[in-house]
This record gives structure tokens, sequence and C-alpha cells, in this order.
């Protein structure tokens, strides 16, 4: 640490050198990531307020009403009535609270397990390992979808919690909640719906008169869902969101923290200290843009999923792993060759792709920073690579 600081300018100077090496979203190269560029006015709003702490919400009471009418309304975008909730930081730590309620609210199992689709975020492994909780993986049909019948088979006396995911990470797809929400129907198992890449889009496509299936609290066993406003929300980053139906679950296994300065109060969060002004930067993002907004920026980005899609299927060698049913396309090999090659390929002309090699595909996500002349500039090299790996 220097014993004495340096002037402004030249700290400018040094930090613009030192990240010289980030990639940008603006440059367009950027094609596998689910964030994109926040939205301008929730950046300017979020710099005002950055200093807000929701970790003491009795200090900050405006903000902490502005999150309750905030999760209110979304609550309503997904279809339900009286949802409770809060905004976290991302989509691992709401997923990380589905799961130790599902484990807390049945204190009779001694074992507890989870069955969440071989699809499912990488989160769920997470908060299973930290909970003491195992894990049990329902199996995917060639297609991609899930075998409904294996994760039924997984249900037991063990059983505290089922996922369903409305958005899949590798492909965006829709697991069938309506048909996974029959199977728990009258049992004492906890029904979390992991929508953060999808709960921002989904409701925009129904918007657009896209034929979707009931995922949300429209589906009456479903207890609660995860939805990140920095993925299509266009929000700061990072922030979260984790959406409940029983209000009553806060009271019962709520954590309190009785020293704060603001006074006590009960929360869900792993973390303590919390940003308001990522709260507070997403109720002026949902003001400014409104349905209309969010289902125009949704149009096109699903008009360029549709160009890439055409365009995949004009280049030999490579194939849809599946139709993509949201802004996201997930490109394989025609033969069966492992991607792995292509990949490597891509990153050395700067493409930023997601690769899941036990799915044996690169992912490509439509996000609002990605342009039509991204994907033909991307789909150029990506036939000069085919070619040259001689990949048919």
């Amino acid at each position: 640490m220097l014993r004495e600081g340096l002037e402004k300018q030249e700290i400018l100077r040094i930090l613009d050198d030192k990240l010289k090496m980030d990639y940008s979203y603006k440059s367009g190269s950027i094609l596998g990531s689910m964030c994109t560029e926040p939205f301008d006015f929730g950046v300017e709003v979020y710099k005002k307020y950055v200093s807000k702490n929701l970790g003491d919400p009795g200090l900050f009471l405006g903000t902490a009403t502005l999150e309750e009418e905030l999760v209110a309304e979304i609550g309503e975008l997904f279809q339900g009535k009286n949802i409770i909730g809060t905004f976290t930081t991302g989509g691992s730590e709401a997923n990380l609270i589905a799961m130790r309620i599902a484990k807390d609210l049945r204190p009779d199992i001694t074992n507890p397990e989870v069955i969440v689709p071989l699809s499912a975020h990488i989160s769920f492994d997470k908060a299973a390992d930290l909970l003491g909780i195992k894990l049990r993986k329902a199996r995917l049909h060639d297609n991609f979808d899930l075998n409904l019948n294996h994760f039924e088979s997984l249900i037991n006396k063990n059983t505290c919690g089922v996922v369903g995911i409305a958005g899949t990470t590798s492909l965006g797809l829709i697991d069938p909640i309506k048909d996974i929400g029959k199977l728990v129907e009258d049992k004492d198992i906890f029904f979390h719906i992991d929508a953060a890449f999808g709960g921002f889009i989904l409701p925009f496509l129904k918007e657009l008169e896209y034929n979707l299936p009931s995922w949300d609290f429209s589906v009456k066993s479903v207890d609660s869902i995860t939805a990140d406003p920095h993925k299509m929300g266009l929000g700061i980053i990072p922030t979260g969101g984790y959406f409940l139906r029983d209000s009553s679950i806060l009271q019962k296994f709520g954590y309190e923290i009785p020293y704060l300065a603001g006074g006590n109060f009960k929360h869900f969060h792993i973390v303590g200290t919390r940003s308001g002004g990522t709260v507070i930067a997403f109720w002026v993002i949902l003001k400014s843009l409104g349905i209309k907004g969010f289902t125009n920026i949704v149009k096109t980005c699903m008009e360029n999923t549709k160009y890439l899609t055409k365009r995949i299927n004009e280049i030999e060698g490579v194939k849809l792993a599946t139709i993509p049913v949201m802004n996201v396309v997930g490109i394989t090999t025609e033969s069966g060759e492992s991607i792995c090659q292509i990949d490597e390929e891509l990153r050395k002309r700067n493409w930023m792709v997601g690769k899941f090699k036990e799915f044996n595909l690169i992912r490509v996500v439509i996000m609002p920073h990605v342009q039509k002349t991204h994907l033909q500039n991307f789909t150029e090299d990506l036939e000069k690579i085919i070619r040259k790996l001689n990949i048919l």
C-alpha cells in the first residue's frame, strides 16, 4: 500500500491500463453470458443511492418499503397474489434460500433429499453441500427435456423438496412445471422454480403471444421462484430475487439479528450487508420500461435468435442441439464429434461462448447487447472453423 496517495488522473490511467484485458458487452464478442449491460437509468440511480444498506432496513425504511412494493409487483407478474420475497446477491443465493426452507419445513426427515433435473444450475450442488442435503438428479431425454418418469421415481420418504427449471442454464428450456406440480400435490414437499434466467423473459414472451407452458405461481403447487433482475431484467450486477407464496415461512424460519442500529428484523439472507441501491435501481428500471418496454427488448432478442437459428441450420457440420424456446441457442456437431475443438477455435477469434461438455454443446445467449451484425460475424467465423477442422 502506498504511503501517499496518487493523483486521481494517474489512478484512472493505471486502472484503464490494468482493465484492458477485460471483455466488454458492447464489443459484441460476449455471446455466452446470461448477464448484460445494465439499463442506463438504473446505473444513474444506483450511483446516487449506493450507500443504502438493506442489511439494516430499520435505517432505510423508505428503501425497505420500496423493496416490498417491488416484490409485490413482480409477484403479480408471476401470476401470484400476496407474494413476499426479497432481493439477493443473485440466483445462487436465492436457490440456497429455497433449499434451506425445503429442509427446515421437514424437521422429521433425518436424511433430507431434493430432486432436481440433470440440467439444474450448479448452485443446487453448492446448496446441497452446505446444507447436508442429498441431491437426486433426474435424467433428460435425448432432446434435453426432463424425463418426468425418472423424476417421479426419485420421490421417496426422504424427499423434502423438488425443483423445476424455467429457462435452463444450458438451453433455456422449460421443465413440465404443471406435471411436476401434480406429482407433489397434497404432499408435504416444497416445490421451487429456478427461473433465474426465464423470470424476466417468459412474461414478455406471453405478451408476444408465444405458446408457453405454465411455469409460475399459476401452478398451485409452486411454493417459490428464483428470478434474476441482473439477467434479462437489465438490473445492476449483482441483483437476484427470491419470491415466496407463504408469508408465514419468514416468521417461522427467518434469521433474526438483535444488534442492528435500525432494530430487530427477520430475513432469509445468507449475506448480512445487502445493497439497497440495486433494489432502487431495479424499481426505476421497471417503472421506466414497463411491460411494453420489456416486451420490445425481448422481441428484438427473439428476432436475433431466429436469425441465428436459421444460420446454424445452413452450416454443414453443426446443428441445433434443440429448437430454442427463448433467446438461448445450443449448437452441437452433426457427427457427434466433440464440440471442444470448435470452442477452442472460437475463443482464438475472441468469441466468448458457453461450453457444456456433458451435453456436447456450445451455448449462445442472445442478450440485449448482442446485435445481428455480431451474429453475422460469428456464423462466418464458425463456418471457417468447421472447414478448417474438417468437421462434416
